[in-house]
């Protein structure tokens, strides 16, 4: 089989231009429909070969395994030799914070055993500020805005996916999930975006507070109009 273009429009891009329609797929100049959006947004060469839909809750976990994560950084630990593995985490502020119990209470002893090797990073919109912030109950102050990116990267392999890590999603709760297998310009990409969208984000410390990556403004003690360049200009990059 030939070699199929995946077109990805990433966050936080600039106004999108005014474009015609495509032309006709049966006409001699449609033969590639989506040929007009490369002009718009990144575009990657994938070999079929390298793509697999997932077609069950089970294959998705067998492929994400994130009960082993701990187990492999403990073993990273005892290595003789430095280890480069890394964990980053990029969650919504508001979702990952709402309960007693959720995700950012779960990863923290992840977070505490492993904190030069573990990232998360919260993000949190800053359109939910000030007085708006204190009277929106929770779940509600989603609607505000919500970070709620699917993506499962491991070295240069790709999970893109509507699917939470949760039990149901695992067991019997049936979603989309992409498999791009060993595609490294596509993986360096979304490392580069959730890299990007990480450091406009807050990071959560191990005794449960956040703080601000150093030189980025806080989104939503600080002033909005600063913090606007800032995110436009990292994610962007």
């Amino acid at each position: 089989m030939g070699s199929p273009w995946l077109l990805l429009a990433p966050l936080l891009s600039p106004a999108v231009p005014v474009v015609t329609s495509p032309p006709c797929c049966l006409c001699a100049e449609g033969v590639h429909r989506f040929q007009w959006i490369r002009n718009l947004v990144p575009e990657f060469g994938v070999s079929s070969s390298h793509v697999r839909v997932l077609s069950s809750p089970a294959e998705f976990f067998e492929l994400m395994k994130v009960d082993c994560l701990e187990s492999t950084l403990e073993k990273s630990l005892q290595a003789k030799f430095p280890s480069d593995l890394r964990v980053s985490i990029l969650l919504d502020f508001t979702r990952g914070s709402r309960g007693r119990k959720n995700s950012r209470t779960m990863l923290l002893p992840l977070l505490q055993r492993f904190p030069e090797q573990v990232r998360v990073s919260l993000f949190h919109t800053p359109n939910l500020r000030g007085l708006l912030r204190l009277l929106i109950p929770e779940r509600f102050n989603e609607t505000i805005g919500l970070q709620h990116i699917k993506v499962y990267l491991f070295d240069n392999n790709i999970i893109l996916s509507g699917a939470n890590l949760s039990d149901s999603y695992f067991t019997n709760r049936q979603d989309r999930y992409v498999f791009l297998q060993d595609c490294p310009e596509i993986a360096d990409f979304f490392t580069e975006l959730v890299d990007a969208v990480g450091d406009v984000s807050l990071q959560l410390q191990g005794d449960d507070t956040v703080q601000v990556v150093e030189g980025m403004v806080h989104p939503y003690k600080g002033r909005a109009r600063a913090l606007q360049p800032l995110s436009r200009g990292r994610c962007g990059q």
